[in-house]
């Protein structure tokens, strides 16, 4: 790594871990410009999100190291906070609530997924998709009542984000016919029924 992309990634760090009000000022901004250019289905690179955001591209750059690291940023924001109200949803149809936000969010997201999907992908870029969402659904499983107890979340949790987050990659792909309905029925019933509380 030279110098310059060490720096780079140490500047990003900070900013990520930074409570300045004008960095999430920033990052929110890129968001809505991501949001925006779907909504027009405009095309989604660093220059035109930069351009829409009204930052520059190196401000685009010391925030993210690219459209792959920006997607799997909100990937993991989107994953952690339907976890949280999941966790918190005693409904008896919460797993379903939150298959049907987790849909929601990769529909309002599926041009910036659908442009990251079409570059040139390494099985790591792949799998950090995977693994934030197994992150969150193995949280979810340590503390399931009805958890089989010979089954080890860790395991449990890869298993089910990696069909999960296969059935969406297809979905935003295209390479599957579902709406958005139907994909949330899709990822809600092929979970195991001790888990989604579904039949």
């Amino acid at each position: 790594m030279s110098a310059a992309a060490g720096s780079n990634a140490e500047l990003r760090r900070g900013l990520q871990e930074s409570l300045d009000p004008r960095v999430a000022r920033t990052r929110t901004g890129i968001a809505a410009a991501v949001h925006a250019l779907s909504d027009a289905d405009e095309e989604l690179s660093v220059a035109a999100i930069a351009r829409a955001a009204g930052i520059s591209r190196a401000s685009f750059y010391a925030h993210y190291a690219s459209l792959d690291e920006l997607a799997d940023s909100l990937r993991r924001d989107a994953f952690l906070a339907i976890a949280d109200l999941y966790q918190h949803d005693e409904r008896p149809d919460a797993m379903r609530a939150a298959q049907d936000r987790l849909v929601a969010h990769f529909a309002a997201n599926r041009a910036l997924y659908a442009a990251v999907g079409a570059l040139p992908v390494t099985k790591e870029g792949y799998l950090a998709g995977v693994r934030a969402m197994a992150a969150v659904i193995e949280e979810a499983l340590l503390e399931h009542p009805a958890r089989p107890a010979e089954l080890v979340p860790e395991a449990t949790a890869r298993y089910i984000a990696g069909a999960a987050y296969g059935l969406l990659d297809a979905w935003i792909a295209d390479e599957i016919d579902l709406d958005e309905q139907a994909l949330a029925d899709h990822l809600t019933r092929l979970l195991p029924v001790w888990f989604s509380g579904t039949h």
